[in-house]
């Protein structure tokens, strides 16, 4: 598999992007900057979406995606999460307020759009994918990934704090060649990162040492304020294992 990083800021300034990724070009894993940073023709070659949660940063390229693709598309893009990030895609942004409901323009059956539901914990299958939604703590509903094709797997964090199932889930799972996990905040603000539900470089060693995965953790959503004081106390972790999601860079797995 083969990861393109399109954004992997947790803040939008000139040059920093919000967080998503392309999978084999057909998959987007969170949005944030799908729409500003694939073209038309890229956009619509996405087949999967899979959305971590409902929060802008994760979400705005769903949005602006549908915008345009309505009426470009020949069957609807599968979006994939827990039903309770569907449910708040459904009433606080596809609710013909914040939005237009792009999954039932023109009508449900040509519409740009299709909500799919993923039972926690339980592997789906999405095209070539087995994919695995498992929960994580964050401010508001969110779920992680365990993505295979049958060769290997992909673990996404999505946005969280200090988490258990998702390792748990993943030390049974024999393929996970990557893990792309989030780290927001410097150790100074351990108490809003908390508050907030994201890691710092002290909780980010402790959830790597938890998860007990010898494989590669890639490191994204780095506060734009912060990040310089992040990437330092991340670097005097002194862990080989861990490296930087680089927007503009591509990881095969």
């Amino acid at each position: 598999m083969k990861l393109r990083v399109l954004g992997s800021s947790g803040s939008q300034l000139p040059g920093l992007n919000l967080t998503s990724f392309l999978l084999d070009r057909t998959v987007l894993i969170d949005t944030g900057s799908a729409a500003s940073m694939l073209d038309f023709d890229e956009q619509k070659r996405v087949e999967l979406v899979l959305l971590s949660h409902i929060h802008i940063d994760h979400s705005m390229g769903l949005l602006l995606m549908a915008d345009n693709l309505v009426g470009q598309t020949k069957r609807p893009i599968k979006v994939l999460s827990i039903p309770e990030v569907l449910d708040g895609l459904r009433g606080h942004l596809f609710n013909n307020q914040v939005w237009p409901d792009f999954t039932s323009i023109p009508s449900t059956r040509s519409a740009v759009f299709a909500l799919q539901a993923l039972r926690e914990g339980n592997p789906t299958r999405a095209g070539k994918y087995t994919v695995t939604a498992v929960k994580v703590s964050h401010a508001v509903p969110t779920t992680g990934f365990i993505i295979g094709d049958g060769r290997s797997s992909l673990l996404y964090t999505g946005d969280t704090r200090s988490t258990d199932r998702i390792w748990q889930v993943a030390r049974k799972v024999g393929d996970i060649r990557g893990v792309v996990i989030e780290t927001s905040f410097p150790n100074q603000l351990q108490e809003l990162a908390c508050l907030s539900g994201h890691l710092t470089p002290q909780t980010l060693r402790s959830e790597i040492e938890k998860s007990g995965l010898k494989v590669p953790f890639y490191v994204y959503h780095l506060k734009a304020l912060y990040m310089g004081q992040v990437q330092k106390e991340i670097a005097a972790l002194k862990n080989p294992q861990i490296r930087f999601a680089a927007e503009g860079a591509t990881y095969t797995f």
